[in-house]
C-alpha cells in the first residue's frame, strides 16, 4: 500500500510489493512501497508502527501502564517537559480521544511515520475509522501537556468463532512522535489498549504486523501467531465463458443492486471476520478505490487494480464462497481471469488464507517472503467457549486499501 492513510490507518490500496521475488517481470517487488501504508511500511492492522526501536527513557524503560489510561484518566502527571529536556514517560498522558480531528491526525501520522505531508489524508482516515468495518474505532491518544504526540487506533470488528459472534479490535496506526519515543511510552500505550479491551469485554485483539511490529505486539500485548498467510502470484488464463462470471465496478453499482449481488455470498461457515452484505458494501465502498466484484454461481471474487513501479497487477482481495458450496478450481480461475480482464492487468497477487476455496496462483517460497504476513491474535474472553481457528482471512480483512 502506498503512503495514503487508509490501510490500517489509511492504507491506500493494498500493495504486497515485497512479497514478490526480485526480477519478476523486471521489477523488484510488485506491490507495495516503503512507508506507512501497506505491507511494507505496515501491513494492515498494527502493521504500521512508527514507535518501535525507541531509545530507553533513562532508567524508566521498565515502567508499565497501570490501566487508568483506558478509562479516560491521565497517566501520571501533566507534561512539564522543561527546556531542552527529553520528556519523561511520566510526562505523557494516555486517554480516550473523544473529539477527533482528522486533519490533525493526518498531519501527526505523517510526522510520526516520517513521510511527506499529505501522505495521510483526513478523508481516508475518516473512512477507515468510521465506515470500513461498520463498528467504529476507538482511539487512544498520548499527550504531552496539551499537545497530542502519539496515537493508536482500535478498529472494532466482529469475528465468528465456532458459530458465535465475538467482539474484536484490530490494532491500527500506532505512532509516537520521535522526541517522545521510549519503551515506557510504548508500554503505556499498549497497557491502555489491554485495559480498555478488558474493561469493555472485548473478546479478541487481532493484528497483521510488519517485521518490527510483530515482536512489539508480542512483548507488550502478548499477541501470538494464529496463522501464516499465503502469498501467491500468477498470470490469468484465458476467459472461461461457460462459468458465467458477471463483473461489476463497485463505483458504477447502485447501493441496493450492489448489496443484492453480495448477499448470497455472505455469512459462510467457518471462523473469521463476519461479512454481511451491508458490512461488505461499506468495506468496498471507499471512494476512488476502484474495487470490483465478480460473481459466479458459487463464488464471489473482490478485486482491485494496483501498480508498483512499472508492474501493474490485479489484487485478489477476497474469495467468498456461497454458503453450503465448495467452488471448484475452474470457477476460481474463471473469476480471476474476469478480474484481470476488467482491470486490464493479467498479473495477479493474492494474500491470505482460505480453507473452502482453491487459492489461485503459485505459492511464494518462504525464503522470498520479506514480510512475516502472519495473523496475530489474543483471546481475552474470561471463559472461552471454543478457540479461534481462522478458516478465511484475506486482504479484504486487513489490507485497508
Amino acid at each position: 500500500m502506498s503512503p495514503s492513510p487508509s490501510r490500517a490507518a489509511g492504507l491506500e490500496p493494498g500493495r504486497f510489493a515485497r512479497f514478490l521475488p526480485a526480477g519478476l517481470i523486471g521489477t523488484k517487488g510488485l506491490i507495495g512501497t516503503k512507508g506507512p501504508m501497506g505491507i511494507e511500511g505496515r501491513t494492515g492492522p498494527a502493521g504500521r508502527t512508527a514507535a518501535t526501536d525507541a531509545p530507553d527513557d533513562r532508567g524508566s524503560a521498565g515502567q508499565e501502564a497501570t490501566g487508568q489510561e483506558a478509562t479516560g484518566q491521565e497517566t501520571t502527571g501533566q507534561a512539564a517537559t522543561g527546556r531542552g529536556r527529553r520528556p519523561r514517560p511520566a510526562d505523557l498522558a494516555i486517554a480516550l480521544e473523544t473529539a477527533r480531528d482528522y486533519d490533525e491526525t493526518a498531519a501527526l501520522a505523517a510526522e510520526g511515520f516520517g513521510v511527506a505531508p499529505g501522505a495521510f489524508r483526513a478523508d481516508v482516515l475518516r473512512w477507515l475509522y468510521e465506515t470500513a468495518f461498520s463498528d467504529g474505532t476507538t482511539v487512544l491518544a498520548a499527550h504531552a501537556g496539551a499537545r497530542k504526540v502519539g496515537h493508536i487506533a482500535l478498529v472494532h470488528q466482529t469475528l465468528v468463532v465456532a458459530g458465535r459472534r465475538e467482539s474484536a479490535v484490530a490494532l491500527v496506526d500506532l505512532f509516537i512522535l520521535k522526541a517522545f519515543r521510549s519503551r515506557a511510552a510504548m508500554a503505556a500505550l499498549y497497557g491502555a489498549v489491554e485495559a480498555f479491551c478488558l474493561e469493555r469485554g472485548i473478546g479478541f485483539i487481532v493484528a497483521v504486523p510488519n517485521v518490527k511490529a510483530a515482536g512489539v505486539n508480542t512483548r507488550y500485548l502478548k499477541l501470538a501467531e494464529a496463522a501464516r498467510l499465503d502469498i501467491r502470484v500468477g498470470l490469468a488464463g484465458l476467459p472461461r465463458p461457460w462459468h458465467g462470471v458477471a463483473s461489476h465496478r463497485v463505483a458504477e453499482l447502485d447501493p441496493d443492486r450492489g448489496r443484492a449481488i453480495l448477499e448470497p455470498f455472505c455469512g459462510g461457515d467457518g471462523d473469521g471476520l463476519l461479512w454481511t452484505a451491508l458490512r461488505l458494501w461499506a468495506r468496498i465502498g471507499k471512494p476512488g478505490a476502484d474495487y470490483a466484484v465478480h460473481a459466479g454461481r458459487n463464488l464471489l471474487l473482490v478485486s482491485a487494480p494496483r501498480r508498483q513501479g512499472r508492474a501493474p497487477h490485479t489484487m485478489i482481495c477476497a474469495l467468498l464462497a456461497r454458503p453450503g458450496t465448495v467452488p471448484r478450481r475452474g470457477e476460481v480461475a474463471a473469476a480471476v481471469s474476469a478480474a484481470c480482464r476488467l482491470h486490464g492487468r493479467p498479473l495477479f497477487v493474492y494474500a491470505g488464507l482460505n480453507g473452502t476455496v482453491p487459492r489461485p496462483g503459485l505459492l511464494l517460497p518462504e525464503r522470498l517472503r520479506p514480510s512475516p504476513m502472519v495473523l496475530q491474535t489474543r483471546d481475552l474472553r474470561a471463559e472461552p467457549v471454543a478457540p479461534l481457528a481462522v478458516s478465511r482471512f484475506e486482504a479484504l480483512d486487513f489490507d485497508f486499501i
